[in-house]
């Protein structure tokens, strides 16, 4: 039996307070570890290698259906039971998140409507996929000095600049199309798990640069383990995942004006300003239905070890928590 959705009260700046979350604390009165019951393996919550829970935690946590499909490519040198990667691929239903580890991974020059979230001068916009009318700012070269690689790093937000005739919405024809999980611009999204300096790599395999490449709109990231170097916005694969299918579905089928989510998580402002924004029934949670948290619970097991580390440790200590203005 899936527990329902309960916000727990937290502080105010509690990033996650307003989502949609199934309450997680049933998590912290699970003792002792649970044979997985493909590999045989000990595990606490769920297996990292097969994608499932374990003992029992099937029948708790809940399951997430997401409009297309998720491949992760995950270096080799990862560690699968600190990537955030797994978290997706247990909550999402119907095995619509896959995990690779690289060089093992398909061809995807031979798909169509597959497109790679990774930052390159080439990216496009969630928005731009849908034929929206915005256009990332690259003006002056995002702002570096001549020659700087922007994929670099990131180190600045980058900025869509919206038609200033239209606002950034779609034309009345794009606006009176119905989508639907299957007519969708895009089929599949392709995400890689590793450090910035083990994605160059991946990212110049042909099987992966022949994809699209795609730059999701800024959020800050709270995920605990900072990468050194790296800005605010430079999310964890699952966060990364989350906004990914967040502005998806926000160009598909609008906002929920009630919706209050996102408040806590700095998302820039032009998203915004291109956001259909709707005012609809507030409870209304139907996949079609304008976005009121219905991929919220991706972040289940997310909240749940943040809200643990920032409860027994003092972040102010320890270096993983020192992050950048």
């Amino acid at each position: 039996m899936t527990h329902p959705i309960e916000i727990v009260s937290r502080p105010r700046k509690y990033p996650f307070v307003h989502m949609k979350i199934n309450d997680f604390t049933v998590l912290d009165t699970i003792e002792g570890r649970y044979n997985c019951s493909q590999c045989a393996r000990s595990r606490k919550f769920f297996c990292y290698s097969c994608y499932i829970p374990v003992g029992n935690l099937g029948d708790i946590i809940p399951t997430v259906k997401i409009p297309l499909k998720i491949d992760i490519i995950k270096h080799k040198k990862e560690i699968d039971g600190k990537s955030t990667a797994v978290h997706a691929a247990v909550l999402a239903a119907d095995q619509d998140v896959q995990i690779f580890t690289y060089p093992d991974i398909p061809d995807y020059s031979l798909e169509d409507n597959v497109v790679l979230i990774f930052p390159s001068v080439d990216s496009v916009t969630v928005a731009q996929l849908f034929e929206r009318n915005v256009r990332l700012c690259r003006e002056n070269n995002y702002g570096f000095p001549k020659g700087y690689n922007v994929g670099t790093l990131l180190r600045k937000r980058l900025e869509e600049v919206v038609d200033e005739d239209s606002g950034g919405q779609c034309t009345e024809e794009q606006n009176t199309k119905l989508y639907t999980f299957d007519n969708l611009p895009i089929k599949k999204a392709v995400f890689i798990d590793s450090t910035w300096n083990q994605s160059r790599g991946i990212y110049k395999d042909e099987r992966v640069k022949c994809l699209k490449p795609v730059v999701l709109q800024n959020r800050c990231s709270q995920f605990w383990r900072h990468q050194k170097g790296s800005p605010r916005w430079y999310l964890a694969t699952l966060e990364a995942v989350h906004q990914f299918l967040l502005e998806v579905h926000v160009n598909a089928w609008g906002l929920n004006k009630n919706y209050k989510g996102l408040d806590n998580l700095e998302i820039c402002d032009n998203f915004y300003k291109t956001a259909k924004i709707i005012d609809t029934d507030e409870g209304n949670m139907h996949p079609l239905a304008p976005y009121n948290g219905q991929y919220d619970n991706l972040m289940y097991f997310f909240a749940n070890m943040y809200d643990l580390i920032h409860k027994y440790y003092d972040h102010n200590e320890l270096k993983s928590y020192r992050r950048p203005i």
